[in-house]
């Protein structure tokens, strides 16, 4: 398309005046994609063969897995305080209870906390279903006893014997942990490969038995594999964050191709709310301004893709009444409300967080699993910022979506500031 005399013209006379070298340029250019779809490709193989493997050597059943990314985010919150790895309170309860919001017969718990109950330290758990509410109290329970019997493991600790060895000693005691092989032991090791399988096990309550369930350090693997989008952005290992960056680049190829194709990756953003709604307990809402600009006022549901209430006003007794809002589409793309300045932030209890305010309004968007902005960016509304995730204090994937109006100086009640059916 450019004519010939101009080509000539800019090959002997513009590109080396400024020094630039065609063969060097175009050599540049391709080797720069290449090791762009090498650092890419690398990091999915190594996803979809851990995947591959873990599901190959480790099957888990679709509902537990479901579970495991539900609790996730908890699971690492709780680990983190007790200073164990993140996985630990998810392996626990699935050798427990099968992961089971459900305490057993004997009135233990889901953590089988035998000693605890009998001791008279901890109460009898109620046998029968339980909510989540008392699956987390379990679940800090069994963290507590794995750093008290295993006291130099850390919540970055990633070598293996240590972590076996620390499973050990929760099953076992901290004696025979440190007399006894935990690759001898089924609770850790059975089913780990065909050198492993069905091994013998002996327990006060069940006797001498042969395992059939996978062992601790397969499941932690297991778990490890499943659960590493979940992963903190900083002082991670290596391994897990080549596996983190494809989920990453999973999100970031959504977000190019609706920008690329310049559509709104919306299904509906409509909503449904109960006919009736008892906000009066939350005393921290107050009425919106009305007089202002309209074009500052939230609009945009955050979540793009056919969006779900699952919990309606709450948040007063932590600072940021808000809603909770889902997707079917668990990864859906999170949008702008409003026009205003980012701020990106993890809050104290590793919410990460998009904050969005203009001279009106301020946004917080919590638990995003990936973020498309930075700090001090302008965003309009409706552009693409973020990734639903369950980092943090979550269940599950979902946005938890408060309003704070500047003018008149209260929390608001962010249902009068979203499309609605």
């Amino acid at each position: 398309m450019i004519p010939v005399w101009l080509r000539i013209w800019i090959t002997q006379h513009v590109l080396p005046y400024l020094g630039l070298s065609p063969q060097v340029m175009v050599l540049g250019f391709f080797k720069g994609i290449f090791e762009t779809l090498l650092l890419v490709f690398l990091g999915i193989g190594v996803l979809a063969g851990s995947q591959s493997y873990m599901n190959s050597q480790y099957t888990l059943p679709k509902h537990i897995q479901s579970t495991v990314i539900k609790w996730a985010p908890i699971s690492g919150q709780i680990a983190l305080k007790a200073d164990i790895p993140r996985e630990v309170p998810l392996v626990l309860w699935f050798k427990e209870n099968s992961m089971k919001a459900e305490n057993p017969e004997s009135c233990t718990g889901i953590i089988g906390a035998y000693d605890l109950v009998r001791s008279g330290e901890r109460p009898c758990f109620t046998p029968g279903p339980i909510n989540d509410f008392e699956v987390r109290e379990q679940l800090i329970i069994s963290a507590e006893e794995f750093k008290k019997r295993c006291p130099d493991i850390t919540y970055w600790t990633q070598d293996p014997n240590t972590i076996k060895r620390c499973y050990f000693a929760y099953n076992a005691g901290a004696g025979a942990a440190s007399r006894l092989d935990p690759n001898a032991s089924a609770y850790v090791m059975n089913n780990f490969n065909e050198n492993y399988q069905n091994m013998v096990y002996s327990d006060i309550e069940l006797g001498t038995v042969t395992v059939t369930a996978l062992g601790a350090w397969p499941t932690h693997l297991a778990f490890q594999s499943m659960i590493v989008s979940q992963i903190d952005e900083t002082e991670r290992p290596l391994s897990i964050s080549l596996l983190d960056m494809s989920t990453r680049f999973y999100d970031q190829s959504g977000k190019l191709l609706a920008d690329l194709t310049n559509q709104s990756p919306l299904g509906s953003t409509q909503m449904d709310f109960p006919e009736s709604r008892d906000t009066d307990q939350e005393t921290c809402i107050s009425d919106a301004h009305l007089i202002g600009r309209p074009s500052l006022r939230p609009r945009e549901n955050p979540v793009t893709d056919n969006p779900i209430l699952t919990q309606d006003i709450h948040g007063c007794s932590y600072g940021l009444p808000g809603l909770d809002i889902t997707s079917l589409n668990s990864t859906a793309m999170l949008q702008a409300p409003m026009p205003g300045e980012v701020t990106t932030y993890t809050d104290r209890w590793y919410n990460s967080t998009i904050r969005i305010e203009n001279d009106e309004w301020i946004v917080w968007l919590l638990h995003p699993r990936s973020y498309f902005v930075t700090d001090g960016e302008i965003v309009r509304s409706g552009q693409i910022v973020g990734v639903m995730g369950a980092v943090g204090y979550a269940t599950g994937p979902h946005v938890h979506y408060t309003i704070y109006d500047k003018v008149n100086e209260t929390f608001v009640d962010p249902a009068a500031f979203v499309p609605v059916q």
